[in-house]
């Protein structure tokens, strides 16, 4: 089963393309990392899937619901926004007590807990809360109806090293253990390394989605360029930039390293293990210079 389905989603705004007709599928129980620059669409696409925001072209479907503009889709899913907003008159209770109001499957238990475990005074006021607080009050929202999918912009911005590895450790491990799908955009994707099941690459409107076991398995390969020749084009492996004869590659496997070594262009051929937030930045990086 798919928690996430999209198909050809396109989405603008003006003249300008953000979403050039992405596909892929979101299995049930799946963490995701959703990896991009800035302005590159994750927010627009986390809201096209929250029905906040309607698709030029395409298709989407969440938990088996398609986004129509009436907000159904919410009941089944947490959000947690880049930016989280509250009504500053109020204090983190009746922010919740609001919130309530809307969830018919609200856990006050569950709120209460979430409170306690990130240290989140009921008593204190939204105008008064720092940047951490409200990240953890959306937390405690996106959280608290129980919901079947997480869709979280920067989940942990703004909270504390602590904070931050409670949520990511803790909290996202014990929901995932019952069942729960994550997409996550987050640029501290490294802190991430250990819970993803899969990560999205969105750049320039294209989406390409590489499995998280792939890439932890993928090497550094350097070597020296003979007079006169190119560098080889591997199916499994990136080419990294780079000036003069060295050249070198990101391999997700040792077919590509194999091709590479028999290619006879490179002499000196080595291959190391790579640090999982280096190949993510070789994936960014070449997702980036593609135009």
């Amino acid at each position: 089963m798919n928690a996430i389905v999209i198909e050809g989603l396109r989405r603008s705004f003006g003249s300008k393309e953000i979403l050039s007709g992405i596909t892929a599928r979101a299995g049930a129980g799946r963490v995701i990392g959703l990896l991009g620059r800035n302005g590159e669409g994750k927010t627009t696409l986390l809201k096209i899937l929250l029905d906040l925001l309607a698709s030029d072209l395409g298709r989407a479907e969440v938990l088996g619901m398609v986004p129509d503009g009436t907000g159904a889709i919410r009941s089944k899913v947490g959000y947690v926004p880049e930016k989280p907003a509250f009504h500053d008159f109020m204090t983190v209770g009746q922010a919740l007590d609001l919130r309530r109001r809307f969830f018919p499957s609200w856990n006050a238990e569950k709120a209460a807990s979430l409170c306690d475990c990130l240290e989140l005074d009921p008593c204190l006021r939204v105008r008064d809360a720092s940047k951490g607080a409200l990240g953890k009050l959306a937390w405690v929202c996106a959280a608290s109806h129980d919901p079947e999918l997480f869709l979280l912009d920067e989940p942990t911005s703004g909270l504390d090293a602590l904070v931050r590895d409670d949520i990511l450790t803790s909290l996202i491990t014990e929901l995932h253990g019952r069942g729960r799908t994550f997409l996550i955009a987050n640029h501290r994707m490294e802190e991430m390394a250990g819970l993803l099941d899969e990560v999205w690459v969105l750049a320039h409107g294209r989406l390409t989605a590489y499995e998280a076991e792939t890439l932890r398995r993928a090497k550094r390969v350097t070597g020296r360029l003979k007079p006169g020749a190119k560098p080889p084009s591997m199916e499994g492996a990136l080419s990294v930039p780079g000036e003069g004869p060295l050249a070198e590659w990101v391999a997700f496997d040792e077919e590509s390293i194999r091709g590479l070594a028999g290619s006879g262009a490179i002499e000196g051929l080595e291959a190391a293990p790579q640090a999982f937030e280096e190949t993510l930045k070789c994936l960014l990086g070449q997702a980036g210079g593609k135009r």
